[in-house]
């Protein structure tokens, strides 16, 4: 049996809002940041990079994040997010899908204040190998697509079909 996610709410910079085309089918899903950049080796090499720079070691690094395995784990295991692994990965987030309906409704009876943890920051369309980040800089989603991906920071509003726009 999969594991999965519980139901989260949305939380700016935290629990985000994500679009995501699978099949030809739509769905929005909350789930924590941290799963949706889609290439881990990637982001792995950032953090190396990162952590060379300023001085500090290998060792460091895996000491405060871990090893890649490990970071791997985070997501159960998938290193790229693409079309092969999205089944095994949106089985994870069952539990965690909204309807627009729901969306919209809790938009409305949030406080003003917390209404931009309901604006949706990614739309990942797996049927065309395409990435659109609405997610505020410098945080950079769309630089970590899979190889022969294409992202993109832009409005994605208009590739959201009408019926599931909240």
């Amino acid at each position: 049996m999969i594991d999965q996610m519980e139901k989260v709410l949305p939380k700016h910079g935290e629990n985000i809002i994500v679009g995501v085309m699978y099949k030809r089918h739509f769905e929005w899903y909350v789930a924590p940041k941290k799963l949706w950049k889609m290439d881990y080796k990637k982001l792995y090499s950032v953090w190396k990079v990162v952590y060379k720079r300023s001085g500090r070691t290998l060792s460091q690094l895996e000491n405060d994040i871990g090893s890649y395995e490990k970071f791997c784990d985070i997501r159960w295991g998938i290193e790229i997010l693409n079309s092969d692994t999205a089944s095994f990965f949106l089985a994870h987030l069952f539990k965690c899908r909204y309807s627009a309906d729901e969306l919209r409704l809790l938009r409305m009876v949030t406080r003003d204040d917390q209404k931009n943890d309901y604006d949706a920051s990614l739309f990942i369309d797996f049927d065309s190998s395409v990435m659109y980040s609405q997610f505020p800089k410098p945080e950079n989603f769309e630089i970590f697509v899979p190889s022969g991906w294409t992202g993109s920071y832009e409005d994605f509003t208009s590739f959201i079909p009408a019926e599931k726009r909240y």
